[in-house]
């Protein structure tokens, strides 16, 4: 115990000296002061008193008889007695709540009286309400031990008061800890809720309504093409354009009689041998006979060499066919749906596979469905689209796998199979505009192609003149050999398809044309992984819940908070750039940012 004895040189030296020697013999009152013998030669007074004020537990007051008398007669003068009385009672009444007020107590000796109030300075006036102990130097002993049980006893209180207000403390700690940790545990469970509904959410398509998946992932390709080296081409596919220099070359504007045309292009192909030619127009209008014999003889003379794909955009009104054909046509082509733009009016998602109504109906508790017969013979369910179609030469869709979000096709030419992924199935409530082959109820799984990053089809040789082919241009044929033709209008105010900006729009046949180079180069943009998106989006959540209990100031919550969205961003944009697959970035940022809310509401009570 740190003891600081005061007294007047005076008239109290020799007690306080006695007093001293009593209290530094114990142990416990090893750290006693008394200014001459704790005060050295050359040390500052006012400080060294000051601080032993400041470090003391009791503060003992020797008041010896002419102690009153002397304060009286040093009131307009020094008087440290009265400093250290003064410091002594404004420092016991103003103690901070974390340390245990200082003790003050007098103790008279050679019979002084205890001074009065009205005998004191204000400053000093407290000193008259405290009990004071007396002093007895004829009976010393006793009067020592009595002293010393006054100080025990006092110290004894203090600490008891000090370790319940510790007690206290601790207690109130441990119920803040336990607090913490529940509110912590309850804010992690909620946080992982509110990630599996956005996880339903995602599953269902909940922002589709507006669009903001779609303008996501666009803004996802098109971050991924800043550096991205050229885009990429298989070298399989040949896009035989119908463009204004073609109609010059055949004297008349393009229409449905250019079908004799199309069957001279047909024999070409075949005799340069190649693999599919598909043809992005439609079959349905009637037309000249002369014209019509000219194409049904072609298709049935190269009908073993080669397959031909016509596009279809009319549904057959009875029964569950793939589409309208006239009838001379119908035997002879394979055919596949030529319809694009399936999400939010840009031609982006294109169509890989229809499920009609009626035989999705039929396989809706399946793993998915699959094709009794020939879908370019009119069979049933799925039905090929067109960039499917020429892809596998009307080969039969064997298996759509809603699990696995794949398709399974065989490829005629080559009599084997091959999966393709796909990004989306949507069910359509609408009839299509401009391409009614699609009904209400009809499931069709679609493709994602990247606007940025479609080949050049421009040139030779991914593109070939229209005119060139049916002249029989030896260097036009020979491009020909084992690709698949794709013939299609590049005219003026004819299928022009808008692409999201910055991206020019492109022509219908070119959509078709980079689709199937997709496919011959085994590439499709899908979305990750179930499994792996449940994960991100909850590990978001937590992450954010985090932050929110962590970060408790607002402005650094959301700084931290709009980093995380940014390096996330980032991230999935190099994930795409890398494997060609799409994160669901605006769930999971939803996920992150409803993780912090959690963390910051008042709902989980407070501490007991």
């Amino acid at each position: 115990m740190r003891v600081f004895i005061s007294y007047r040189r005076d008239d109290s030296m020799v007690t306080a000296a006695l007093l001293y020697r009593e209290l530094t013999s114990r142990p416990e009152f090893a750290d006693a002061f008394m200014d001459i013998r704790n005060i050295g030669y050359g040390d500052n007074f006012v400080t060294s008193i000051d601080k032993a004020l400041g470090d003391a537990e009791v503060v003992v007051v020797v008041i010896g008889p002419r102690w009153t008398e002397m304060l009286q007669a040093r009131l307009r003068g020094d008087d440290w007695v009265r400093h250290e009385v003064a410091t002594a009672l404004r420092l016991r009444d103003g103690a901070p709540p974390d340390r245990a007020p200082l003790r003050v107590l007098p103790v008279l000796i050679g019979g002084a009286k205890a001074p009065v109030e009205d005998a004191l300075p204000a400053d000093l006036a407290p000193l008259a309400r405290v009990g004071m102990q007396t002093f007895d130097e004829r009976a010393l002993k006793a009067s020592i031990n009595t002293l010393l049980e006054a100080l025990q006893s006092e110290d004894f209180e203090a600490r008891s008061r000090r370790l319940e207000e510790e007690h206290r403390k601790l207690e109130e700690e441990r119920r803040r800890l336990e607090f913490e940790r529940k509110r912590r545990i309850r804010v992690r469970i909620a946080s992982v809720a509110a990630a599996f509904a956005l996880f339903l959410a995602e599953l269902t398509q909940l922002f589709d309504f507006i669009g903001l998946d779609e303008r996501i992932a666009v803004a996802t390709m098109l971050l991924a093409r800043i550096g991205a080296p050229a885009s990429p081409w298989s070298g399989e596919v040949v896009l035989v354009g119908i463009d204004e220099a073609s109609e010059r070359a055949i004297g008349r504007k393009f229409d449905p009689n250019w079908r004799a045309e199309h069957a001279v292009l047909i024999a070409k192909a075949a005799s340069a041998a190649a693999r599919t030619v598909a043809f992005d127009t439609v079959l349905e209008d009637p037309t000249s006979d002369i014209t019509n014999a000219a194409l049904r003889d072609a298709l049935a003379a190269t009908r073993e060499k080669m397959p031909v794909i016509f596009g279809v955009q009319s549904p057959i009104r009875d029964g569950p066919g793939i589409g309208a054909m006239l009838d001379p046509f119908a035997s002879l082509a394979r055919r596949g749906v030529a319809c694009l733009g399936l999400e939010g009016g840009q031609a982006i998602a294109m169509p890989l596979v229809v499920v009609r109504a009626a035989s999705a109906a039929g396989a809706g508790g399946g793993r998915g469905a699959s094709a009794a017969g020939d879908a370019g013979q009119g069979a049933t369910v799925p039905l090929p689209a067109f960039g499917l179609a020429a892809f596998s030469g009307g080969g039969r869709v064997e298996l759509v796998d809603e699990i696995a979000q794949s398709v399974v096709v065989r490829l005629r030419p080559q009599r084997r199979t091959q999966t393709i992924e796909y990004y989306k199935a949507r069910t359509f409530r609408d009839p299509k505009p401009g391409c009614e082959v699609l009904q209400p109820g009809d499931r069709v799984f679609g493709q994602l192609i990247d606007p940025y990053a479609l080949p050049p089809l421009g040139t030779t040789p991914q593109r070939i003149a229209y005119e060139r082919v049916i002249s029989g241009d030896p260097a036009a044929l020979a491009l020909l050999k084992d690709r698949i033709v794709v013939v299609g209008t590049m005219l003026p105010g004819k299928d022009r398809q808008p692409l999201p900006w910055p991206a020019e729009d492109r022509w219908g046949v070119e959509l078709f044309t980079a689709q199937i180079d997709a496919m011959a180069r085994d590439v499709a943009i899908v979305p990750i992984n179930l499994v792996a998106e449940w994960a991100l989006m909850t590990g978001l959540a937590l992450l954010g819940a985090s932050c929110g209990h962590r970060l408790r100031k607002r402005p650094l919550r959301i700084a931290a908070l709009t980093a995380i969205a940014l390096v996330w961003t980032v991230a999935a944009v190099a994930w795409y750039r890398s494997e060609h697959q799409l994160i669901g970035v605006p769930y999971d940022i939803a996920a992150l940012v409803l993780g912090a809310w959690l963390a910051n509401r008042d709902w989980w009570g407070t501490p007991a």
